[in-house]
């Protein structure tokens, strides 16, 4: 069994919670990390939640990225990409330096940066 997750970085706690994707424990928050690897990921946007966001300008629980945890990515896999999302510029996730949408990469590393700001690196 695989063990997938929807990451996504919670606000109050300043670090990624890992919340089940398994069928057994569906929703169930597993834990949390200051660094993740994924892999198979998917970048979700969920738009009902985004459009609460702009709407009551709140932040809620609505993007992340689905995959499944690994220990390492190798160095065969390419140079990192910066990935960023903002609800009031973007309805999806982005390259960082194009501002292209980006749906899926093979491996993703969600992990923090200077202030516990987050920063998502995907190969």
């Amino acid at each position: 069994m695989t063990n997938k997750v929807f990451v996504y970085f919670n606000l109050h706690k300043n670090v990624f919670s890992l919340q089940s994707r398994n069928k057994e424990d569906y929703g169930l928050v597993l834990g949390h990390a200051d660094h993740v690897i994924l892999k198979n990921a998917k970048f979700v946007v969920r738009p009902k939640g985004r459009e609460r966001v702009l709407k009551e300008k709140k932040k809620n629980v609505h993007a992340g990225v689905v995959g499944e945890v690994v220990s390492y990515v190798g160095a065969e896999s390419g140079p990192e990409v910066a990935i960023t999302y903002n609800p009031y510029k973007y309805s999806t996730f982005v390259v960082k330096e194009t501002e292209e949408p980006i749906e899926q990469a093979e491996y993703v590393v969600l992990r923090l940066g200077l202030k516990n700001t987050p920063i998502i690196g995907a190969y």
